[in-house]
């Protein structure tokens, strides 16, 4: 099912929040960041359903550099994350297993290693959270707080700042009808592009419940000069994983 749209939402932002008639006044229409929280996770399937679920497997297509090549997404509990995608015809790869992040990256680290510090690394150890940040925020170390009515290039959404461990924060942008994220803003470096870091926008559309658990089917990313897209076109919850799929290759010479 989708359920993000791109049309005009309700004349007046918090009326439509609270699901209240359009003649509610927006000075008596209040909604709390637990309020948020509590429809967000509703909508994605709900905090048990995620706390239960073993695993997710996304497979589609990755663009970048203007070429559309397959990818694999594999994601499980404590932190167990794994895509491979390509790269200007090379295998790339970003990964956590239980001993931390480690990737692979034609341009930037040709062979498979550990990342033992720096952005890269903060990116990899973000990217292998297993629910979304804002389902149960409190018990992974999340901190949210409301900012208010926003837009997001002219549709009404209700944006929330997310602080993550370590002082990295974000803007999500939910949909006040459907309580999805919309958007979320988020800093990153790309230093095939520059060393200063720069704001990444990641765009989510084509939600579609797979298992109980409510997921986008389509999500673009858009920082500095760059433009990339995730299109899923299969996706399993719950299959049965082995856990070598996380860990790098043996360097050569130590595989038996």
């Amino acid at each position: 099912m989708t359920t993000m749209r791109r049309t005009s939402l309700a004349p007046i932002l918090l009326a439509a929040i609270l699901g209240s008639p359009a003649s509610v006044h927006p000075v008596r229409a209040e909604i709390t960041t637990a309020d948020v929280l509590e429809r967000y996770a509703a909508a994605r399937g709900g905090v048990e359903r995620w706390r239960e679920a073993k695993s997710i497997t996304l497979e589609g297509t990755y663009a970048a550099f203007s070429d559309y090549e397959p990818f694999t997404l594999v994601r499980a509990p404590q932190r167990l994350y794994r895509l491979d995608f390509t790269i200007l015809g090379s295998p790339a790869i970003r990964a956590h297993d239980v001993d931390g992040p480690w990737w692979q990256h034609p341009l930037l680290q040709p062979e498979a290693s550990r990342l033992e510090e720096g952005p890269y690394k903060a990116l990899v150890e973000r990217e292998s959270r297993f629910a979304p940040l804002l389902i149960d925020p409190e018990a992974s170390g999340v901190e949210v707080e409301m900012v208010g009515p926003d837009d997001i290039d002219g549709i009404p959404v209700l944006a929330v700042r997310v602080g993550l461990p370590g002082g990295a924060e974000e803007i999500w942008y939910l949909d006040p009808e459907s309580w999805l994220e919309v958007a979320v803003d988020s800093q990153v470096h790309d230093f095939t592009q520059s060393t200063e870091p720069m704001r990444q926008r990641a765009f989510f559309d084509d939600f579609r419940q797979v298992d109980g658990l409510v997921l986008p089917f389509r999500v673009e990313y858009e920082y500095g000069h760059r433009l990339e897209s995730m299109t899923v076109e299969t996706a399993r919850v719950d299959a049965k994983i082995d856990p070598t799929t996380f860990a790098p290759p043996e360097p050569d010479g130590e595989a038996e």
